[in-house]
């Protein structure tokens, strides 16, 4: 008896690797996956390719530029907030991104007057006095470099509180309507402020001790590839899954003896891991520049740093959008995972309530870090980060098991949804 079951096992494993191979030689055959596969090394090396690399310590200047860190002190968030409304008021030009790309608003004038009243309450300043200060501010501006300017800034008058002026942001936000700079939910995630020579500093012993170099390259590498893996593997596993419906019964009668469980989890692993070979040759390349680099600048570097980038940080992005497109399209025979997969990366890369530095990961299928820097941020926000991704490595669990249970009804002729669909339309063009 134990013989035999020991036997079976061994034919499970044997016929479970039988398949892995062929799912994977089948993959590598798919003309979408090879576009798939240039899709990204195209985005990575347009976007990522050869990043700017800075190991040096940062050096006093005459000018005092040493590029921006994020601020969420109360008294920097409103002086920056008041001086971006002032600026919008004096040019009355309103600008909101309600759904990732930019909207022009035009309050009418009781709308701007209300506008007007709460600026001269935040600030104590009248109007003519708040524009003779942003030309002030435009005259001294042009002499300096674009990427040099300053944010113009407004002193809160004595006496008013943080509290009264998120009060007054929301009364802004109710005439501008939503995306705005003037919601909570975006300025309490900091506002971009001016850096001195000690953040400087700071920030570049963070990058070269604690980062060890390599690490803060590869949350840069992460961010940018998972922009496009947030959507690219919906196409290959749509394209795969739906070859079953053409060959119909081909398919089942080549693994007839096999569960359902075996072949959907050999599919799925065979995909999962064959997109992810131009993520690892991407992270590999990075990995060389970084080295190549820092060879001879006595650089202590993490040789490992984008193993978690990959397997942490992308592989659940990856893992969660091709169990959700073989569930969807499992379910419905049709095509439809890709809309639902084109909404939800649209939401998450557009949609973000924070910066693209702000820690804000929450949710999000695309989680952002966009710079080398800003380590005590990721660092902060780290237990949220891994929470995020357990999640989503969770989900593409639930929905690969949902795959299993829908292709076993299927198996056994209980479940046929673009049959159904059909007759159903056939009854109605009769009728």
């Amino acid at each position: 008896m134990l013989i035999c079951i020991l036997w079976e096992k061994r034919q499970v494993r044997w016929m479970f690797f039988k398949l892995l191979q062929k799912e994977c030689m089948q993959t590598f055959k798919s003309l979408i996956y090879w576009i798939y596969v240039i899709c990204v090394l195209l985005f990575f090396f347009t976007q990522m390719g050869s990043p700017e690399f800075d190991a040096k310590k940062p050096v006093k200047t005459e000018d005092g530029v040493y590029g921006t860190v994020l601020s969420k002190d109360e008294k920097d968030i409103q002086e920056v907030l008041l001086g971006e409304l002032a600026q919008d008021f004096y040019q009355n030009n309103w600008k909101t991104y309600p759904a990732g790309f930019i909207k022009y608003v035009k309050p009418d004038e009781t709308e701007i007057q209300e506008i007007d009243k709460i600026l001269e309450e935040m600030t104590g300043l009248t109007e003519k006095q708040r524009s003779m200060a942003i030309e002030k501010f435009e005259e001294e501006a042009i002499a300096q470099p674009y990427y040099e300017l300053p944010d113009f800034r407004l002193p809160v008058k004595e006496g008013v509180s943080y509290e009264t002026f998120k009060e007054n942001m929301k009364k802004v936000c109710a005439v501008l309507g939503a995306g705005s700079s003037y919601e909570e939910s975006k300025f309490s995630q900091g506002v971009e402020v001016a850096a001195d020579y000690e953040d400087a500093v700071a920030e570049y012993e963070n990058l070269i001790e604690k980062d060890k170099f390599t690490r803060g390259y590869a949350r840069l590498f992460s961010d940018y590839l998972g922009i496009i893996l947030g959507i690219m593997p919906v196409f290959v596993v749509v394209t795969r899954c739906m070859r079953d419906r053409r060959a119909k019964m081909q398919e089942l009668i080549y693994v007839r003896k096999v569960s359902s469980g075996t072949v959907v989890l050999s599919r799925y692993i065979a995909m999962v891991a064959t997109m992810l070979l131009p993520v690892i040759f991407a992270a590999f390349y990075t990995l060389m520049q970084c080295i190549g680099y820092t060879k001879g600048m006595n650089i202590a570097i993490d040789y490992l740093a984008f193993v978690p980038s990959v397997f942490v940080w992308l592989l659940p992005e990856i893992m969660v959008v091709s169990a959700l497109g073989m569930f969807l399209t499992e379910l419905t025979d049709t095509a439809v995972a890709v809309l639902v997969q084109a909404v939800w990366w649209y939401t998450s890369v557009f949609m973000q309530i924070g910066g693209l530095t702000s820690g804000d990961f929450g949710f999000h299928l695309v989680v952002r870090h966009n710079s080398v820097l800003d380590y005590q941020i990721f660092a902060d926000h780290y237990q949220e980060f891994i929470i995020n991704r357990v999640f989503y490595a969770g989900l593409a669990l639930f929905f690969l098991a949902l795959s299993v249970w829908v292709y076993s009804m299927k198996r056994k002729g209980a479940w046929d949804f673009y049959g159904k669909i059909r007759r159903g339309s056939k009854r109605k063009s009769k009728a």
